[in-house]
């Protein structure tokens, strides 16, 4: 059974939305030129002189100058860190006019998306508990350790029609964009900040295009299956701790066996993160 029909079988409940009844509301404070945490500064040292708020999970803090909006993420809890480490974390911020996602950036684009680059990869990271360990994925590991953090997935749709399917830019491309993504991290908990354009300009292409005074919605995401063309996932048999000691299984036991990484792959891919609020971007004048 090929990959994406195994997870075309994980049940619904295993893939929920994780959000509050009603949607928080807050405030950015506007912050001129002299105290805004400039795209050219450090923007966690700055971003945490904001006012903090907190979501299941995580921290946030929000603020904005005339050019930029600026959102900093902290994890508080460490398996959604570990989810978005895994998975990739989505922020996605969409002005009232706009449609659901017409905006968003994937940062860090997570370890299964990086391993879409070896063949069978994706596969064994989310069926084999073993599979990061075996000497023979150490070099694919390693790589989609570093790659996750190169570059981003951007959605940038102008017309409900747009595809969904994000689109990976190098980190440094999106810096001379004037879209700024930073991301501390450690193996318990981490912080990433995005200094977002508000308008599309010649020099920043990359903007979900909002103005002062606005009022928009930004959501914070972990969606494993969403992103990811799942039939793209190649389907080569992978080594598992079972097969590489010369251990197979047919007919009934084959079939158990196929439970059990059922209940795994369910297991690793828990429920969708998805939290959502309402931001009022303060207008000077």
């Amino acid at each position: 059974m090929k990959f994406y029909h195994l997870l075309a079988m994980v049940p619904a409940a295993f893939v929920i939305l994780s959000s509050c009844s009603t949607t928080t509301k807050i405030t950015s404070q506007f912050n001129d030129s002299e105290t805004s945490p400039s795209h050219s500064g450090n923007l966690t040292e700055r971003l945490v002189q904001s006012e903090r708020h907190t979501l299941e999970g995580l921290a946030y803090y929000v603020t904005h100058d005339d050019t930029h909006l600026f959102i900093m993420v902290d994890f508080i809890s460490a398996r959604y860190y570990r989810l978005a480490r895994e998975f990739g974390f989505t922020l996605y911020i969409d002005g009232k006019d706009d449609f659901n996602r017409s905006f968003g950036i994937t940062y860090p684009t997570g370890l299964f998306y990086e391993l879409g680059d070896y063949p069978g990869a994706r596969k064994g990271f989310l069926e084999e508990p073993n599979w990061e360990n075996f000497p023979e994925n150490a070099a694919a590991m390693e790589s989609a350790r570093n790659n996750m953090g190169e570059r981003a997935l951007l959605i940038q749709r102008r017309s409900r029609r747009d595809d969904m399917r994000a689109a990976p830019v190098p980190v440094t491309q999106l810096h001379a964009q004037n879209l700024r993504l930073e991301m501390d991290t450690d193996e318990q908990r981490g912080r990433i900040a995005f200094a977002i354009p508000l308008e599309v300009r010649s020099t920043s292409q990359f903007s979900p295009e909002i103005g002062l005074g606005e009022e928009i919605d930004v959501g914070f995401e972990i969606d494993p299956i969403r992103l990811f063309d799942m039939e793209s996932a190649n389907a080569v048999p992978m080594t598992t701790s079972e097969s590489a000691s010369g251990r197979t299984r047919t007919g009934s036991g084959a079939d158990e066996e196929q439970r059990e990484r059922m209940q795994l792959i369910q297991r690793r891919i828990g429920e969708r993160f998805s939290q959502w609020i309402t931001v009022s971007l303060e207008n000077p004048e």
